[in-house]
């Protein structure tokens, strides 16, 4: 007896029985040549047709009725299956819309079609971070509680190299350091950086033209990375992070499982070493691994690294003064005079301060101390040439408004605007010494500025020229005297005179 006989028949046999049936041969024929009794034959062949048959269409009594093409241009044109369903419901008050739909997608199935993509070497990478999960991260030490961590992967599309690394959060600071030692691991920077919709990469998630966040976006600009989000709600569009993102979770999570870890910086080492076993396993589809295909094709391709590496810092809005600088904290810092009166983005570093206006730089300066207060960084060209400024319109407008206060108030302006070494130089001061007028009075600003107009320009100060305006006492014309009426509750003055016995 063969040894065939008795077992399930593969899929090889079967289909060796039914193209034999195919030649013309007969159930006897076909049993002697595949080595199998008739009977087996028989069912083969007979579940073949049982199958043709139950996988011919049916089609319901009321579809013939239907113009289908009809419906289909409708849909095409945008009308709702629903609105075609109620025009035929007359035809067979039967008709569900359910049997409509499902009658309607066999006639006419839409099959979605994902083509499998191909990258060229140092084309693409792409990162993402998973979720928390319960048990991933390490034991303080200090506290005796457990910190959870978020996992960050990154990986070269062409050869699929993969890193990843635990994080405490998965805001701006975490990624970039993450995104910036991935890059590290692999010893250069691809052209294109893809990324999902997170507030940390996108300020406002568009379908074709997403807004950047700005620090994100001057990240890349170091880098020399062009970065690409994906659509909304279109994980497929990085779909090579999220399929090894979560192989590598399932494979090394048992291991580190097995472990305890008392700091980040132990736990990443674990990861580390896990990650680099990883990468030294064998692909079946490629017969290589991902160490090997990085190596002999995608490593020359990458970009190089930056020389100055990134530093993060923070991004604010600011007006233009007309002294052609910006006020950050409590010091001062210019840009061009053309910038004047138009709002600019701020950066702010550890180390310096970068003005920006329509995403061009056009100024820069070393930051100053916190603790200073008052200081102008200041530089020549941004302020216009002299005699220009003298004739703009703030600083004559200051002069005239100065005369209207009096000769002496006129005098001091006069003399902190033409006799600086820039006419801008002291323009916030005159403005701030005009508003005394209307805090005390014309006559206290002119009588203080009398005392000033033989003080040498560094000395007139705000400060100064208010605590001389305080120092004459002179009573603000504003202020109201304080009338008390009569009250039996009141004792009044003569009180402390009586003498009670």
């Amino acid at each position: 007896m063969s040894a065939t006989r008795g077992k399930p028949k593969g899929v090889r046999m079967i289909n060796e029985i039914k193209r034999l049936h195919k030649q013309g041969l007969n159930k006897s024929q076909i049993a002697k040549v595949v080595g199998a009794s008739r009977n087996t034959v028989r069912k083969y062949l007979n579940t073949d047709e049982r199958t043709r048959e139950l996988a011919a269409p049916f089609s319901a009594p009321w579809s013939n009725k239907i113009d289908w093409e009809d419906v289909k241009t409708k849909t095409n044109d945008g009308v709702k299956l629903s609105h075609s369903w109620e025009q035929y419901i007359d035809l067979d008050e039967r008709i569900t819309y359910i049997s409509f739909w499902r009658e309607f997608k066999r006639r006419f199935p839409s099959i979605p079609i994902d083509l499998h993509k191909v990258y060229e070497p140092g084309q693409r990478c792409e990162f993402d971070f998973k979720g928390r999960d319960s048990g991933f991260g390490y034991f303080d030490r200090v506290s005796e509680e457990f910190i959870p961590c978020r996992l960050f992967g990154n990986i070269l599309c062409f050869s699929q190299l993969f890193f990843a690394r635990a994080t405490h959060t998965e805001k701006q600071a975490d990624m970039f350091d993450s995104l910036a030692r991935s890059f590290e691991y692999f010893g250069g920077v691809p052209e294109v950086t893809g990324f999902d919709n997170a507030k940390a990469q996108v300020l406002r998630a568009d379908r074709y033209d997403a807004d950047l966040n700005p620090e994100f976006a001057y990240f890349c600009e170091v880098y020399e990375t062009a970065p690409i989000a994906a659509r909304p709600k279109s994980p497929k569009d990085k779909n090579l992070i999220e399929n090894v993102l979560g192989v590598f979770w399932r494979w090394s999570f048992p291991q580190i499982k097995r472990q305890s870890f008392y700091s980040l910086s132990e736990l990443n080492r674990a990861i580390k070493v896990l990650c680099d076993q990883f990468n030294d396993r064998v692909q079946r589809k490629y017969g290589l691994s991902r160490w090997q295909k990085f190596t002999t094709s995608e490593k020359s391709k990458l970009k190089s690294l930056p020389r100055t590496p990134y530093i993060s810092g923070e991004w604010r809005k600011h007006k233009a003064h007309a002294d052609c600088h910006i006020q950050y904290q409590y010091n001062f810092y210019s840009l061009p005079h053309e910038c004047r009166g138009k709002e600019v983005d701020v950066r702010i570093s550890g180390r310096s301060i970068e003005i920006y206006q329509d995403l061009k730089r056009v100024a820069i300066h070393a930051l100053l101390s916190s603790s200073s207060h008052g200081r102008y960084v200041t530089n020549r060209e941004h302020l216009p040439d002299r005699h220009l400024a003298i004739l703009e319109q703030t600083p004559a407008y200051v002069i005239n408004e100065a005369q209207r206060v009096g000769p002496q108030t006129h005098y001091v302006l006069r003399r902190l605007i033409e006799e600086a070494s820039h006419p801008l130089m002291y323009l916030r001061r005159c403005q701030g010494l005009l508003r005394f007028k209307k805090r005390y009075s014309p006559s206290q600003l002119e009588q203080a500025c009398d005392f000033f107009k033989n003080v040498s320009l560094v000395d007139i100060k705000i400060s100064n020229v208010e605590r001389v305006i305080q120092a004459n006492q002179i009573p603000s014309p504003h202020s109201k005297k304080v009338k008390r009426s009569q009250s039996e509750n009141l004792r009044g003055q003569s009180h402390w005179g009586q003498t009670y016995h």
